[in-house]
């Protein structure tokens, strides 16, 4: 019977091991060891009062057998009690190898790393090679800060006894480590079977396995439980509403967030979200009190008021009351006096907005937006001081995204004042500062291979290459056109078509194919025959899979359309190259493919030069959309540079220009 209950203790079948002790216990009451395994049993299932019974039964019976001193020591410092138990178990047996392993672990957990060296040399003397030993000593090795030897004794006890539940936790939050995700999941699913405890640690290290993965139905499963067996996992709640926004579930997302908000009003992360998700909707409402139940607990939290003006702006309140609102609860705070200057400024008051510049500036001088209000206060009257002022700003400023800001502004006020070539060069610094938090990237351009899938469509796609600013045309039309123009893909980093700003390489399970794309909108209860679908990426093999389709390509010169995207950046918001030619390279491939395709299928294919003759266009527009009304204009109030205003830079840019000029001309534009 002792064989039996070893052995179902050992393959982690403690509902087994509880059954079979009872009986031994039942037949044999004076058995102290039977007692001692019912003890294990009963901590195993989660029954840690009767666990103690037991074995003080079991010690009171053989009070000289060490190990059994081990065990309940073991149940103390599970529950946080004191003990003196090891202590006593190795008084009574000095090759009591558990008492020495516990103390190993006991002295890590207060960071006490000699005595945990101590105490594992002890064990090692006892038995160097039991499985739990070379765990202890992974342990030590990685709080030596020794990640190596750490994964190398991890692996070596998982070997030498697979069923070890301890040891493949330890390999699997090892391989978590070091981002070996398949690894790590196979490894703390391991841990999780042999150990029917299911712990935290398991649990979240294999969602965070997962996740990496993408593979988020699993992880979304692997939340459900962590967050059943411990409701107070309230950042596993954040977590699972950011996945299940992931997986387009946004009423469980929002109901998640606010979870962890009735119990975290203050829970920053999840404010932020429901901002996010609730500001353009009916129920923003139920994000401004939120908002505003978190700023009656901290007036003082500067992102609680950023989130209340994100929500005023959302739902067309005044910003103005709410930052009034700030100033009153906390007066001269620079951050509100900054945003006092921005506010003005966005409304065309310059004098005002210089104004609570300088009142920001007077407290906290490196104020980025009230710097930004200066430079352009100062560029009406001294374009010299102004210039200046950027050159200080741009030595003070750390933040990238900062310095890049300011190389812009600077080469645009140098384009202003007709001094080109210096323009050019503050414009190139820029494209040499490379965010540390890059934004998206374009995708390689993917030439139609034999990895196409089959299938074809026959929607109308669009498409505006970088730096052509087409917004105004596209709004224009998703007010006639509504759900049948998607524009969408400009904020979804990978669409489930394949089609998003972000690519995957041919073969690749979640590459774009005409079978996807019909699904995707088909599961949006449109007729995909009737779709108009704006694309942010064109090459020939988005048009070899999407065959049959469609196309209206809204371009300009492509010269003015490179420096538009280096100047005021692209509806894509694709970072260019440092380099310019190979920025340049790019688009000039994702043109070749359109002009190839509008060469093989002419009755296909619309290209409509929005710097050509505005009546024209506009009418060949509206035709290929099926607009029933005319456009109101092709160019918005967008951030563009006037056309032909790429001339001026021929000498600064001339090898990238050159790239682009074979493929101008065949759009039209003339060679130079």
């Amino acid at each position: 019977m002792l064989a039996r209950i070893h052995d179902a203790l050992r393959q982690g079948d403690f509902a087994s091991a509880l059954a079979l002790s009872r009986q031994l216990v039942a037949a044999e009451p004076a058995n102290a060891e039977a007692w001692h395994l019912l003890g294990i049993a009963l901590k195993a299932t989660g029954d840690g009062t009767a666990a103690r019974e037991a074995l003080d039964k079991a010690i009171a019976l053989d009070p000289e057998r060490g190990h059994f001193h081990a065990t309940r020591a073991a149940l103390d410092l599970s529950e946080g009690k004191p003990t003196d138990g090891l202590q006593q178990a190795v008084a009574l047996d000095p090759n009591t190898l558990v008492a020495y392993l516990m103390q190993v672990h006991a002295a890590l957990a207060r960071d006490d790393r000699p005595e945990a060296e101590r105490n594992l040399r002890l064990a090692q003397r006892v038995d160097p090679g039991h499985p739990l030993v070379v765990l202890a000593e992974g342990h030590v090795a990685q709080a030596k800060g020794d990640p190596d030897h750490a994964l190398r004794c991890f692996t070596a006890a998982a070997n030498a006894q697979p069923d070890l539940a301890s040891a493949q936790l330890a390999l699997g939050i090892a391989y978590l480590q070091r981002q070996m995700w398949v690894f790590a999941e196979q490894a703390l699913a391991n841990a999780l079977r042999l150990d029917p405890a299911r712990p935290r640690i398991a649990l979240r290290g294999l969602v965070e396995a997962q996740r990496r993965q993408e593979k988020r139905t699993e992880a979304l499963a692997t939340l459900d439980e962590l967050i059943e067996r411990f409701p107070a996992e309230h950042d596993a709640v954040g977590l699972r509403a950011e996945l299940r926004l992931q997986q387009g579930q946004g009423a469980a997302a929002v109901e998640d967030m606010g979870r962890v908000l009735d119990h975290q009003p203050l829970h920053l992360p999840s404010l932020r979200r429901l901002v996010q998700l609730l500001g353009n909707t009916p129920r923003a409402p139920e994000a401004i009190a939120r908002v505003e139940a978190a700023l009656a607990k901290a007036p003082a939290e500067i992102d609680l008021w950023l989130l209340r003006l994100q929500l005023a702006s959302a739902t067309g309140e005044s910003p103005l009351a709410v930052l009034e609102r700030w100033l009153a609860s906390q007066p001269e705070h620079p951050a509100c006096l900054d945003l006092f200057a921005d506010y003005h400024f966005s409304r065309g008051d310059l004098a005002q907005a210089s104004a609570w510049a300088d009142r920001a500036l007077a407290k906290a001088p490196r104020l980025f937006r009230s710097g930004m209000v200066k430079l352009e206060a100062e560029r009406a009257e001294d374009l010299d001081q102004a210039l200046a002022r950027a050159a200080r700003m741009l030595s003070e400023a750390s933040d990238i995204e900062q310095q890049r800001s300011l190389l812009a502004w600077t080469g645009m006020a140098l384009d202003a004042a007709g001094r080109h070539a210096e323009a050019a060069a503050r414009w190139k610094d820029m494209l040499r500062r490379i965010p540390r938090q890059p934004r998206m990237v374009p995708p390689p351009s993917v030439a139609a291979a034999e990895q196409v899938p089959e299938g074809e469509i026959s929607a109308t796609l669009v498409w505006a290459p970088v730096g052509v600013r087409a917004e105004h045309v596209l709004i224009s039309a998703k007010q006639v056109l509504g759900a049948r123009l998607g524009l969408e893909r400009a904020s979804v980093a990978s669409a489930g078509d394949g089609f998003g700003l972000m690519r995957f390489p041919p073969g690749h399970p979640r590459a774009g194919s005409a079978e996807r794309w019909t699904a995707a909108w088909a599961s949006a209860k449109l007729d995909p025959a009737t779709v108009i679908d704006w694309l942010p990426h064109l090459d020939p093999y988005t048009l070899a899979a999407l065959r049959g389709a469609r196309v209206l390509a809204l371009v300009t010169d492509p010269r003015q359309a490179l420096m538009n995207w280096f100047v005021h950046g692209s509806l894509q918001n694709y970072l260019p190259a440092p380099d310019p030619v190979a920025s340049a390279d790019w688009l000039a491939r994702g043109l070749e493919a359109l002009a190839d395709h509008r060469d093989a299928h002419p009755d296909r294919v619309v290209v409509a030069a929005l710097d050509g003759d505005a009546g024209e266009v506009g009418a060949l527009i509206e035709q290929a959309l099926g607009l029933e009304q005319p456009l109101p204009g092709l160019r918005g109030p967008g951030l563009q540079l006037p056309d032909g205003h790429w001339r001026h830079y021929r000498d600064d840019f001339a090898e990238a220009f050159a790239r682009l000029a074979p493929v101008a001309v065949r759009l039209g534009y003339p060679a130079d």
